[in-house]
């Protein structure tokens, strides 16, 4: 038989080595966390901003070449008039809803990044999850808008940004929602 383990405390030796070893797995773990959370981060960072500039819808007519329509276009909506010179309501109605969705992607741009963070306080993170929450609903708006535009014989087709807003959406819910990631930037 081999011999019984020793009993008792620890040597100073053994504990100073155990310490070292256990801050090492520490500092490992902390490092693969960080990258766990920044390259999602960074991809949602990039879809989102993308999503503001590239073209949201394109209009193709039989004699000229197809017109792109990126996320700014839409606020024209507050100068469109009827034939009487007054404002056009649903003009109006959609410039108003695209201005919010302006202002959710860039509020989820600035906020998002606390949440790869450490230490993230509750104000911080409730406000990055509140614009995430805003933007899941900007983003089914945005579909539902498109999708009215687009059908069997319209002259419109939907434009990449689309799929990069979806991607974002995606990525933040991601790390706003899955618990996995949820215990790194609640920590």
């Amino acid at each position: 038989m081999s011999e019984p383990a020793k009993q008792g405390p620890a040597t100073a030796t053994e504990s100073v080595a155990a310490q070292a070893a256990r801050t090492r797995l520490e500092e490992r773990v902390a490092g693969i966390e960080s990258i766990l959370i920044s390259v999602p981060m960074l991809l949602l960072e990039i879809a989102l901003i993308l999503s503001l500039f590239v073209p949201y819808a394109s209009q193709t007519k039989t004699d000229e070449d197809p017109e792109s329509f990126n996320l700014f276009f839409f606020l024209a909506g507050f100068a469109d008039r009827d034939d009487d010179g007054d404002p056009e309501a649903a003009s109006i109605l959609f410039a108003s809803a695209f201005l919010i969705l302006i202002v959710v992607i860039v509020g989820t741009i600035c906020t998002a990044p606390t949440l790869a963070g450490k230490r993230v306080s509750s104000r911080a993170g409730a406000t990055a999850v509140t614009f995430i929450i805003v933007l899941i609903l900007g983003n089914i708006g945005a579909w539902m808008v498109m999708l009215m535009g687009v059908y069997a014989d319209s002259p419109w087709t939907i434009g990449p940004a689309l799929p990069l807003l979806n991607l974002g959406t995606l990525l933040a819910a991601m790390i706003a929602f899955m618990p996995g990631y949820r215990r790194i930037w609640e920590r």
